[in-house]
This record gives C-alpha cells, sequence and structure tokens, in this order.
C-alpha cells in the first residue's frame, strides 16, 4: 500500500503482459510488437493474475504508466536518487482509486497470497529437516517457527509479496518444490515414496516452476539428484521416466508452441531480443562477478524499488548477523550436521541453491542491472534453513526461545518501520495548502514576488543563513504553488554567482526532492520547498547573489520567464562565502570616524572618477545600510550626490564580517569646483542614520562627516 503502483523494477510490464491476457484472451505474438518486454517470460503468473484483474475497469490504464521524462534525465538523476518516480503519477491513485488502480491493487494481493503460501511451506519443509536426533521436538518447532519468520519479516521478501511481480510465483513453485522432495526423502517414508507416481508429481511441480519463470529449469537438477537419494538400490530408469512425463505433462505444451512459433523450446531469440539493450559487452569477468557479492546480500533484504536502501547501520548489522550464521554452518557442519535428520532432502535443498546461484551468476554476467538478489529468492528455503541452523547451533537448546525471537524479532522491526521509514518518505509529496493559509502559516508577505510563465506563483523566497564556508552548502526556501494547470515539468535552477558573475554553486532539481514534478501541481495548492544549493569547494570568499531560473525540456525548451519583467531570473538573496579572517593590524594614522561602533572608515583615496573607502568592520553591523556621498564645493552647495550600498548592493553591510577590511571604490566624478565630502550611513527602510563619532569619542553634528578632498 506504501509504494507506489509500478514503481518497482518492471512492475508496469508485468501488469500490462496480465492485461494483455485479460483483455486478447491468447498468448502475445513475440514477432510482432509487444505491449511490453516481459511478454518473453511464461505465462502462469499472468494467466492467473489475468483473472484476478478482469473483472475491472482498466482503460485509464495508459495513463498510469506514462514514463517520467524527469527520471531518464541523468543530469537531474543521476544514480536514480535525484528524481523518484518512473511514472508520472495522477490522482486516480489516492483513495478512492479510480480504473485500473483498483485491478494493479488485486494484482498486487494475489502476489500477497502466494507469499502467504511460501511461508507455509517453508515452516513444513524446515519441519522435516530438523529431525535429528539432538533437539527436542519443542526445539523442532521453534527452529521451523524461526525459518518461517526470516521469510515472513524479510523486507524483500514482502516487498516481491507486495507487487505485480513473476518472481513471488517462482519463489512460490520453487519452494512447493524443494517441500515435495523433502517428504519424499523423509528416512520413515523413503521406501513407499520411491513410487514412480511421486517423481511424476516431481516433475509436474518443476514444469509448474518452470511455466512462471525459466529458472525453474535449474529445479531439474535437484529432481534428477533425487532419483539416485530416494532408494538408491533401485533401477533409476523408472522414475526417471515418471519425472520426465510429469515435467511434459504440465509444461510440454508450452514447449511446443514455441518451437512451432519461434523454432526454439525457449523461444531464446525472442528473449534475447527483449533484454539487448541490458547486454553486457563484454560480459563480467570473475572480478567483476565478485565485486557485486555486497549487492547480493544488501538486496536480499533491502533494495525495495529502485536504489531504496537501508542506512549503512543496517546493513552492518545484518551482515553480523550473516558471519554468525556462516560460523555455525560451519560449525554444524564439522559436527555432522546434528540437527539434520532428513540427510537427503537437506542435500536436495543445497544443491537447489547451487544450481540457483549457477544460474544467477550467468546472467549476471550477461545482462546490466542484474545485481538484485530477488533473482535468487526462489532459494529462500535453504537460506533460511541454513541461517537458522547457523545460528541456534552456536546458541544451546535453553536458549533456541530467546535467540529465535531476538533474530526474528529484529527483523520483525526492520520490516514494520519499512514503510514508514524508507518508502514513505522516498515517495512523499508536501502538505499543500491554500494561498492564504500558507501566507498565514509562514507569516509571509501576500503580494508575491514573481509569476513564471503565467502559471506558477512564488510567494517567497529566502536563505536558511546567509554565510556559508567553501564546499558547504546553503538552505534555499522557497514558497510557491499552481496558479493554473501546468502540462509539463519545470527543473528548479538555483545559482550563486560570485562578485565577478562566476557561477560557484549551482543544482537542477525537481521541487520537492525530485517526488513533486509541476505537472503534478494542482491549480490554488501553495507548499513550502526546501532545497541544498552546494557551494565550490574552491569559491573565492566573497560576497555572492543566489538566484532561482525555472527551465522546461519540453515540448520547447528555454527559460520560463517572469510576468513584467524581461528575464526569467530571479534574486532571492545576496550571501557571503567566508573564510578566516586575520586580525586587521593597527593603523599608523588615526581613523576619520567610526559609525554605529561598528564601520570604521580608515582612509579615503581621490582620483578624477572615483573615490575608494577603507573601511574595518569592528563588528558585524547587524543589517544592510545605504552610504550616502554628498560633495560639496568650497560654499558648502551640494553639486552632486550618491546614494548606495557597497558595490552596487552585490555586498551588504549585513554580510560583513568583525575584523574584515573593505575597500569600497565610488565611480564619482570629482569636478574641478569640488573640495569636500559630507558622508553617512542610513537604514533605507527608516531613514534612520548610523551615529558617527571621531577616534576620540566626540560625536559629528547630526551624524555626518566631512571629509576634505586632497
Amino acid at each position: 500500500m506504501t509504494l507506489p503502483i509500478f514503481e518497482a523494477p518492471d512492475e508496469a510490464s508485468h501488469f500490462r503482459y496480465a492485461h494483455y491476457l485479460a483483455s486478447e484472451g491468447r498468448l502475445p505474438d513475440l514477432k510482432r510488437d509487444l505491449p511490453s518486454h516481459e511478454v518473453t517470460q511464461p505465462v502462469l503468473y499472468y494467466a492467473l493474475a489475468a483473472l484476478v484483474i478482469s473483472p475491472f475497469d482498466r482503460s485509464n490504464l495508459n495513463q498510469l504508466v506514462l514514463l517520467n521524462p524527469d527520471w531518464f534525465d541523468r543530469s537531474l538523476n543521476q544514480g536514480y536518487v535525484g528524481v523518484r518516480g518512473q511514472h508520472i503519477h495522477t490522482e486516480a491513485e489516492r483513495w478512492p482509486y479510480q480504473g485500473a488502480v483498483w485491478a494493479v491493487r488485486a494484482a498486487r494481493w494475489l502476489s500477497s497470497l502466494l507469499g502467504a503460501a511460501t511461508i507455509i511451506l517453508v515452516y513444513l519443509i524446515a519441519r522435516r529437516i530438523f529431525t535429528g536426533r539432538a533437539i527436542t521436538e519443542a526445539s523442532r518447532a521453534r527452529a521451523a517457527a524461526l525459518c518461517a519468520a526470516l521469510v515472513a519479516f524479510n523486507p524483500k521478501f514482502i516487498h516481491l509479496s507486495s507487487i505485480v511481480n513473476n518472481d513471488i510465483a517462482i519463489t512460490l513453485a520453487a519452494t512447493a518444490t524443494c517441500g515435495w522432495m523433502v517428504r519424499m526423502t523423509n528416512p520413515t517414508r523413503a521406501r513407499g515414496q520411491a513410487a514412480a507416481h511421486a517423481f511424476f508429481v516431481l516433475g509436474a511441480l518443476v514444469a509448474t516452476a518452470t511455466l512462471c519463470k525459466l529458472q525453474g529449469l535449474g529445479l531439474l537438477a535437484p529432481a534428477l539428484a533425487a532419483v539416485f537419494l530416494v532408494a538408491p538400490r533401485q533401477s533409476p530408469l523408472t522414475r526417471i521416466a515418471a519425472l520426465l512425463v510429469g515435467f511434459l505433462a504440465v509444461a510440454g505444451w508450452w514447449f511446443i508452441f514455441n518451437w512451432l512459433n519461434y523454432d526454439h523450446p525457449l523461444a531464446w531469440a525472442q528473449v534475447r531480443a527483449a533484454n539487448e539493450a541490458l547486454l553486457r559487452k563484454p560480459p563480467l569477468s570473475a572480478d567483476g562477478v565478485i565485486a557485486t557479492l555486497p549487492l547480493w546480500f544488501t538486496s536480499y533484504w533491502g533494495n525495495l524499488g529502485i536504489e531504496l536502501h537501508y542506512d549503512a547501520w543496517v546493513n552492518v548489522v545484518l551482515f553480523v548477523a550473516l558471519a554468525l550464521a556462516v560460523i555455525g554452518c560451519v560449525v554444524a557442519f564439522a559436527r555432522r550436521l546434528p540437527m539434520v535428520g532428513n540427510r537427503a532432502g537437506f542435500t536436495l535443498l543445497m544443491i537447489w541453491q547451487i544450481a540457483l546461484v549457477v544460474m544467477f551468476v550467468w546472467w549476471l554476467r550477461s545482462y546490466v542491472g542484474t545485481e538484485n538478489s530477488r533473482l535468487i529468492m526462489p532459494g529462500v528455503a535453504p537460506v533460511v534453513v541454513l541461517t537458522a541452523m547457523g545460528w541456534l547451533t552456536l546458541a544451546p537448546q535453553r536458549v533456541w526461545r530467546a535467540t529465535s525471537i531476538a533474530g526474528a524479532g529484529s527483523l520483525l522491526a526492520l520490516a514494520v518501520a519499512t514503510p514508514f521509514v524508507t518508502l514513505r518518505p522516498a515517495y512523499a509529496t508536501p502538505d499543500t495548502m491554500s494561498r492564504t493559509a500558507l501566507v498565514a502559516a509562514y507569516r509571509l508577505p501576500s503580494a508575491g514576488v514573481a509569476v513564471f510563465d503565467g502559471m506558477i506563483e512564488l510567494l517567497h523566497a529566502e536563505v536558511g543563513a546567509k554565510r556559508v564556508a567553501p564546499g558547504g552548502q546553503l538552505e534555499v526556501i522557497l514558497y510557491w504553488g499552481a496558479l493554473a494547470p501546468v502540462n509539463q515539468s519545470y527543473r528548479v535552477v538555483l545559482e550563486a554567482l560570485g562578485l565577478d558573475g562566476e557561477v560557484i554553486g549551482r543544482k537542477l532539481a525537481i521541487p520537492f526532492g525530485g517526488r513533486f514534478a509541476t505537472q503534478r501541481w494542482q491549480p490554488g495548492a501553495y507548499f513550502r520547498d526546501v532545497y541544498r544549493l552546494p557551494i565550490d569547494a574552491t569559491a573565492s570568499p566573497g560576497p555572492a547573489r543566489v538566484q532561482l531560473k525555472l527551465y522546461k525540456l519540453y515540448p520547447t525548451p528555454g527559460d520560463a520567464q517572469i510576468n513584467g519583467a524581461n528575464t526569467g531570473t530571479f534574486l532571492i538573496d545576496r550571501v557571503k562565502v567566508t573564510s578566516a579572517i586575520a586580525p586587521a593590524p593597527a593603523s599608523s594614522q588615526p581613523p576619520i570616524a567610526v559609525f554605529g561602533d561598528a564601520l570604521r572608515l580608515d582612509r579615503v583615496r581621490f582620483s578624477p572618477d572615483q573615490v575608494t573607502f577603507d573601511w574595518t568592520t569592528l563588528k558585524p553591523p547587524g543589517g544592510d545600510y545605504t552610504f550616502f556621498v554628498h560633495i560639496l564645493d568650497e560654499n558648502g552647495a551640494q553639486i552632486a550626490q550618491q546614494d548606495a550600498e557597497p558595490f552596487d548592493g552585490q555586498y551588504p553591510t549585513g554580510l560583513w564580517e568583525a575584523g574584515e577590511r573593505v575597500r569600497d571604490a565610488r565611480a564619482l566624478v570629482l569636478s574641478p569646483e569640488a573640495r569636500r565630502l559630507r558622508i553617512g550611513w542610513y537604514d533605507r527602510r527608516t531613514g534612520q542614520r548610523l551615529a558617527a563619532h571621531t577616534a576620540d569619542g566626540r560625536p559629528w553634528p547630526d551624524d555626518i562627516v566631512f571629509v576634505e578632498i586632497r
């Protein structure tokens, strides 16, 4: 319920296969245009899903499977973490569901039922494996319950049981096959189970697994081994024949169909063509395969969706638990498996696991994006049997109950937390509110500051802090929403530019952490949006301006324009890239004046078209002040004037640091009549001047300082 529909790998393709069967009532022609690349898979799971979804209206399916162009944009979504959502999600997915969403939910419930059946079978398998004389009946039950819990509470298994995919079908079918083999090899029933009908059923189960996924063919390895492990003194020919007859009775039609239509029992050319885009050229080397091993383990319990991983500490804990299980298994084998009474059944489980890993490695070498243990989940029964055996071997039987509760309980806690801690945050959309409510909630000015392309209104923009170190990040907060339906995805472009206009920080993003593209915005719904703007580690200390642009890629690329302006760039604020400030050296001459006990004027230098003021910041001024310069003649009459923030507003006093020395050169033409300057600082909002006094503390009248022109 938490993972949005079609956000699991290939879930949309799996569903479209079932939808095709439900709509057309026949198998697709693999030589024509295909409804999805998954139609080269065996048909059993999809036929079951087709039966489940056939009663539902699916007329809006094409709107639900629309791919999200932003997700495929590598400039935005490098590593598949910058944008969440392979598909464009619509209001149809919100409760109450509309159309095909009901069908997808029903198909997911089918997967959940298959998963539940798998858990029961694992419990039964473990009960028949752990029959050694070294354990009591109560301990045997605990060991079997632990195995079932390790499956039921494995987040990855829950994930596969919660989406539309055939991996859960092959997992159930393979587990059922393993369960039958373990039953056949039960030491107390081995003679009776050597009958041909048991191998006929075994062949039928292998065929059922094969009709779920071609991996099922690997079950022929333990099935053939069972021929020789069950009643080994009897002739194997009858059992082999019964095995093959059972296999062909269930799956033979599938191979014949493929042979007649595609000249191969597996339609292999079509399978290869469907996966051509993922083909590795050249295949992975042995070293390359070994390098993927960490992903085998982390994806066996995690990677729920695409690049949805657990925090590193979770993987460390689970790796330690796995290491303990491996150590315990080594000890168990050294002790000749005292917990295992059904040695033949245990051997068949191991053969299946080995066959599965071999097939996985072969596929992994050949195709990219397959470093995911969902492909070895059909071996869940042998994996949890080994894990439980390893843990319980290291623990005395008197603490088996506590060991089982600790192991299963920890995994349960992770599984319960996963929807709330991992999945929901990854796909969460903002809490939107009306314009009036947002203004009131965050005490914003009601006028708004910009409208882009007549559709997107920016109510307010701010930076979290006005100072940032090189290599750091600036928090940028936007308050905005849609005035009208937005028919495309706008990229948010945030930039920090240095005093010379050089870009020293840039972020390209989709709103709300890549989870709320503008085409999902509803008119009248506003929200608060937070970004982290990285600043280059090589950025020079000094002032910078932070600005916002919106960029559209389709149907016509270009910047969005701000209504009523000749630009698409909105200035958010001015900030400062900081550095360590050396203490200002003592001046050899007394200062000219001090303003507000914060700004000390040390020197004024003159040239025909420029006046330079050298300042020392005694303490942060605490605000942005405007500096005024009046040029007076010999009679004191004003002949020129300039009021401006330092550096034409590029470096306001609110960014000046204590101990900092600032040289502010002003473009001022000094005519021959000019004799002196009248200067001072004031707050533009209030008109209040900063108090001015001389070096010895005497106040300047009216907080105005006079400087003779030399």
